[in-house]
């Protein structure tokens, strides 16, 4: 029997762009914001797999295709071996979203001011038609609130949320999501807006969580250190696309992709530094591009200072390079690591183009 939970196989999501009246009087193609553009993704049953990649990578998007909040626009989604790409509506989702559950960025927008945390919490319940009564359903919510360390529950549960402080109020929403009894939780960058030790105080939450009950997280996040500490692998987005996928500690030991490998030089390291040598940065240059105008080729050549002419032209697939990882780069093909950049000094920026000739960095004839 798999161990797959859930499996993406070439999701697209493609947002239009709104056109002007000329436009329209024109009869000028609309664009479109291809959002994810393509991708596969697999979940373990248990895992944590970590999501990361800069603000419009396409990360978020994809955790809302996955709870159903977003509707693709090509591929499918495979949960537990049956496609639901198709499920829509109230009732034909009821199943699966006892099953698989999102846990939000800002708990305060997340939670409504009006109601008390009891009726936030046992709102899913009524919803879905979960608990034999009214006593049941209370029990459901005092449980779901202790699990998530609001201790004891009847403190605060008929709190409302101005009441709590901002790490009380993640915990109130990832109350919210226990209560279904989730299979899956897609967590989107859930602890970004906290202090440092309640992010640590909620990390640890979550990991016992998936030790008692079984669960699968999605953790999505633009910080790669914090995906280190808490994924079992970790897939790295751009723009739509993954670029690397592997164990986390793989991706970060040892990344193929160079996009992968500047984010990696600029996170903190639990190594302590070598007494009076600076750690090498690799300082990108340049905005991510528009995701309505992808670049042609791979996707990061802009940006990338080992491209040379092939990127330019022609996008490179994910590479198997070895230990379970993969690497979207052509000089990552045949399991290659990532050449050394001449005059790369430490705390040096990178710019684009500055890497060495064609003839140094394109792929050895014959490979």
């Amino acid at each position: 029997m798999s161990d797959d939970l859930l499996r993406l196989e070439g999701l697209k999501v493609q947002f239009p762009i709104r056109g002007s009246l000329v436009d329209a009087l024109r009869r000028r193609p609309r664009g479109v914001i291809r959002a994810v553009d393509g991708i596969d993704l697999t979940l373990r049953k248990g895992e944590v797999l970590g999501l990361v990649g800069e603000s419009g990578s396409g990360k978020t998007t994809t955790g809302r295709v996955i709870v159903k909040l977003t509707r693709q626009t090509g591929g499918r989604v495979i949960f537990e071996g049956r496609d639901v790409s198709d499920v829509w509506g109230t009732r034909a989702l009821r199943p699966y979203r006892r099953r698989v559950q999102m846990i939000f960025q800002d708990p305060y927008e997340t939670i409504n001011p009006k109601q008390t945390i009891n009726d936030f919490v046992m709102e899913p319940l009524i919803v879905n038609d979960l608990g034999s009564d009214r006593g049941d359903r209370q029990r459901r919510v005092f449980g779901a609130l202790e699990a998530a360390g609001l201790r004891p529950a009847a403190d605060f549960a008929f709190r409302y949320p101005h009441e709590l402080s901002g790490g009380q109020r993640q915990r109130v929403v990832i109350a919210g999501a226990l209560v279904m009894g989730p299979e899956l939780i897609v967590a989107d960058e859930p602890v970004s807006m906290l202090d440092v030790s309640i992010r640590t105080e909620l990390l640890r939450l979550m990991l016992d969580l998936r030790a008692e009950r079984g669960l699968t997280y999605l953790f999505i996040t633009h910080d790669l250190s914090l995906a280190w500490v808490i994924a079992d692998r970790i897939a790295v987005m751009y723009l739509g696309k993954i670029m690397e996928i592997g164990p986390a500690e793989q991706v970060i030991r040892s990344p193929h992709n160079p996009y992968t490998q500047a984010l990696v030089s600029v996170s903190p390291s639990p190594d302590p530094p070598t007494a009076g040598i600076r750690a090498k940065r690799t300082i990108l240059v340049g905005e991510t591009p528009d995701a309505a105008h992808v670049p042609n080729g791979c996707r990061f050549h802009p940006r990338c200072p080992y491209a040379f002419d092939r990127c330019r032209v022609e996008e490179p697939p994910l590479f198997d390079v070895g230990a379970g990882q993969q690497a979207a780069c052509w000089l990552a093909e045949g399991g290659r690591a990532l050449p050394v950049l001449p005059g790369h000094e430490p705390g040096a920026v990178v710019q684009p183009g500055s890497a060495a000739p064609r003839s140094a960095l394109a792929p050895a004839p014959g490979t």
